[in-house]
This record gives structure tokens, C-alpha cells and sequence, in this order.
């Protein structure tokens, strides 16, 4: 598994990095003189040079990549500021991703592009609109020393507000995203409302609608990451489009159009639905096992996992950081590593009991490897959700593939499928706040980072 050396060395230097200030050209020329030696040792130590100058490119990829704003902070000027993201309600306001796109100082305008959170007291404003805005950008996003420090590694230079007093004017342009648009259909339909901003969240990465009570009940059972989507509802994707385009096998060479055509599905999928750091991890890990299905190669499923690792951290470093990022890998090596060898020694005659036990190991698994990283964010130890979430990734499963398959039929056709999903919807809710009232169902307490290593 060569993946799993350059990967923990790329992700050691991004590590260093957060915590060491070096000079860039000391770096380089570290690199460069690590590469040579590699070269010319001829004993084992030719791969501690490697993973050396494999940390060192981490290190320089993690200072380059840094946030930083062009604008200046806490001075008053006018701004010109697209909402990117769908606002989430707050307690009297809503937050949203938001773009600076142009300030005006006193030399004129400046064409800038800095990632902020907006603060809207304003209800004129929806995603996609563009509103020039008189305010500041000011540093602090968050009351929430560690959910500000999070924001920072995600890419946010800083926070903006915007009310009623200090909106000049918006230009009403909808975005053409694959996620509005996604949403918009999903839209057509609403039923209960809770239901739909369930479904909503699960298909197209839109969790505005999930009120706090809601919200409170999926953490409490450790089943949040069932909300967010991420590998679990890919692999949905996947294979119901796998099953469509199964016919494709009976033509020459029709298994590797099949092979392209789920890959385009997954990539889709992940964009319509946000494009979270775990969504992209897991098209990316998908899209190493399509290709290595496509060519008729073996593949080792943690060398995957690690190559997608690698490419998302030289993509953005500060995905290292990313709480969703961190529960996904957590998950799939979970999987990788104890469940699909439970699964492949499940034996029994019928296939809808090795289904259902296979998807109870896969979820009591992803629980377990996930639950020290929760109890550190979340102060919070799920018990109750090892046994409710392998019961209810089936019905999840069939929620994501239902609203997919309303994304991808007619608007006229697609009405009874969000109809089916929102009601399935409901009983997972349901479900989910039953498994919430115990005083069992989660442990409040907090493992240090110590533990969590050692875990």
C-alpha cells in the first residue's frame, strides 16, 4: 500500500505546518535535497527520504493554500457580495456562504474574491443573489472559538453582515447551480415540512430546513452523518445506476461505458448535492474503483482510499481539518478494515437476511470507528447509536434512491417519488426522536485528544 505512506507523510507535513513557521525556501531546498538522496541511497533509508520530501511538499501545500483576505478588515466601505450557500436559520438571523466579489476604497474599485459568512437580518436575500452592501469585513465569525478556527481551515477569510439598513440594492439572479436547481425540483413537491427538509438534506445537501429540535435528536444518536451526504448515499447512486445500465453488459464492450456512464452519475450527484469535502472523497475513492473495474485491474480498497486521501489534501489542505472529512475516512476505513470481513463471512441461504445482516455489521462498524472523533467535537458518547443506525441505513438508502430517481425523471413523473420519499422520511424521524428520549441513548462526556489517538 504505497498510498498509505504518501498520504500519512503529505498529511504530517500539513500537521508541522499548523503548528512550526518555516521559510518556504528552506522547505524547497529540503525537498530537493530529500529527492537526491533518495536517489543515491541505495538501503532502506531511500523511503524515509521519500515520505521526508513528501512531508516537506505537505508543508509547503498546507502555507500556500492559507486563507488569507486582499481586502482590508473593520474598515466601512461598499461591497459587492453573492450568496453562494442556502441560508440556515439561526435564532434571528440566518448564516450562509458568501462571496466579496468587489469592495470600493478610495482609489476606486477592486476586484477581490474572498469566502465569508454572512450574517443575514435581511429577508430580501436568497441563494444566488447578488446585494451591494455597505459594511466591513470583520475577522471573527463565530462566538465559538473552535467552530471560528474550523471555518478558517475551510477556506472563510472572514464574516459580513447584512440587514435591512445597510442593503443598497440586490440583484434578484438565481444561481444555475446543480444544487439549486436539485433543490428547486425537489421543492415542487412539499408535504410535512419536517419530512421534506429531511429529504432535502439527504439529497441535495440542503439542511436549512432541519429545525434545531430535529437537529438536536440526530446528534444525540450519534446519527447526524446520515443528514449529510457523504459515501452512504454515493454508493446508493452507484448502484441504482449500476442495476439501470445492466443491460449494457450484453454489448461489446458495454461494461465500460457502463463503468463511465456511474462515474458521470456519481460526479453529478456530488455537485448537486453541495460538494462537501466527504462527498468528494467518497466520488473521488468511487471513482478510483470505477476506473480500476474499467480496466480490468485489481485494486486494493485501503490503497483507494488513501490515493483519495492524498488527492483531496493536495487539492485543499485544510481538509485535514474538516470535521465531515475526518468522520467519512474514519468510516470507510472502518468498513474496509472490519466490515466487509464480517460481511464476507456471513453465510446463510437467504439473500434478504444476509443483506440485513450485512448492513447491521457495516453500521455497528462505521459507529464504532466514528465515536471517539464525535465525543471530542460533540461532547458526546452515541451508545444507542449502535444499534439504531444499522437499522436504519436501509431506510435511508431508500430515501436517497427515491429522491434520485425524482431528480432524474420528468417533473410531471417525479411527484409520487418525493411523495414516497418524504414519507419514508417521516418514519426515519420518527424513529430518530423515539431513539433520543432515553437517558442512555448518549453519554455526555468528552475524550481528550490523548484518548482519541490512542482509540
Amino acid at each position: 500500500m504505497p498510498m498509505l505512506i504518501i498520504s500519512l507523510s503529505f498529511a504530517l507535513g500539513i500537521v508541522v505546518a499548523d503548528n512550526y513557521s518555516v521559510p518556504l525556501w528552506a522547505i524547497f531546498s529540503g525537498v530537493i535535497l530529500a529527492g537526491v538522496m533518495a536517489l543515491v541511497v541505495r538501503s532502506s533509508l531511500r523511503l524515509v527520504y521519500c515520505a521526508l520530501a513528501i512531508a516537506l511538499l505537505g508543508y509547503a501545500a498546507s502555507v500556500k493554500s492559507a486563507p488569507h483576505a486582499t481586502m482590508p478588515y473593520d474598515v466601512p466601505c461598499n461591497m459587492v457580495v453573492v450568496v453562494r450557500g442556502v441560508p440556515a436559520p439561526r435564532d434571528g438571523y440566518r448564516v450562509a456562504e458568501g462571496r466579496v466579489e468587489a469592495y470600493e476604497a478610495d482609489d476606486g474599485w477592486h476586484r477581490v474574491d474572498e469566502r465569508v459568512q454572512l450574517w443575514l437580518r435581511s429577508d430580501s436575500l436568497a441563494e444566488g443573489d447578488r446585494a451591494l452592501v455597505e459594511g466591513c469585513l470583520v475577522r471573527r465569525m463565530s462566538r465559538n472559538e473552535g467552530y471560528d478556527e474550523l471555518l478558517c481551515r475551510r477556506g472563510y477569510v472572514g464574516g459580513v453582515g447584512v440587514n435591512d439598513f445597510n442593503l443598497i440594492s440586490v440583484d434578484k439572479r438565481r444561481a444555475t447551480t446543480l444544487q439549486q436547481r436539485a433543490v428547486e425540483r425537489l421543492g415542487r413537491y412539499c408535504g410535512d415540512s419536517l419530512s421534506h427538509a429531511t429529504v432535502e438534506a439527504m439529497v441535495a445537501g440542503s439542511r436549512s430546513g432541519i429545525t434545531a429540535e430535529l437537529r438536536e435528536a440526530y446528534s444525540l444518536t450519534g446519527l447526524s452523518h446520515i443528514l449529510a451526504v457523504s459515501g452512504l448515499h454515493l454508493a446508493v447512486v452507484a448502484q441504482a445506476v449500476g442495476w439501470l445500465l445492466m443491460p449494457l453488459a450484453l454489448v461489446h464492450r458495454g461494461h465500460r461505458l457502463r463503468n463511465l456512464l456511474v462515474i458521470v452519475a456519481l460526479w453529478l450527484f456530488a455537485f448537486a448535492s453541495g460538494a462537501s469535502p466527504s462527498v468528494l472523497r467518497a466520488a473521488t475513492m468511487f471513482t478510483v474503483v470505477q476506473l480500476a473495474h474499467l480496466s480490468s485491474s485489481r485494486y486494493n480498497s485501503l490503497n483507494a482510499l488513501m490515493a483519495t486521501i492524498f488527492l483531496l489534501l493536495v487539492y485543499r489542505p485544510n481538509y485535514l481539518y474538516d470535521l465531515s472529512f475526518q468522520l467519512s475516512v474514519l468510516a470507510v476505513v472502518g468498513i474496509v478494515v472490519w466490515a466487509v470481513p464480517i460481511v464476507r463471512g456471513i453465510r446463510s441461504r437467504s439473500s434478504v437476511l444476509r443483506i440485513l445482516l450485512s448492513s447491521f455489521a457495516v453500521g455497528v462498524v462505521a459507529t464504532l470507528w466514528t465515536m471517539p472523533i464525535v465525543s471530542y467535537h460533540f461532547n458526546n458518547l452515541p451508545l444507542i447509536g449502535v444499534v439504531v443506525t444499522p437499522l436504519l441505513l436501509p431506510i435511508s438508502s431508500v430515501i436517497v434512491g427515491l429522491g434520485v430517481v425524482a431528480l432524474a425523471l420528468p417533473s410531471l413523473l417525479s411527484t409520487p417519488f418525493i411523495a414516497l420519499a418524504e414519507w419514508v422520511a417521516w418514519v426515519q424521524n420518527r424513529a430518530v426522536m423515539v431513539a433520543s428520549e432515553p437517558w442512555w441513548a448518549g453519554v455526555e462526556y468528552r475524550l481528550d485528544e490523548g484518548e482519541v489517538f490512542a482509540i
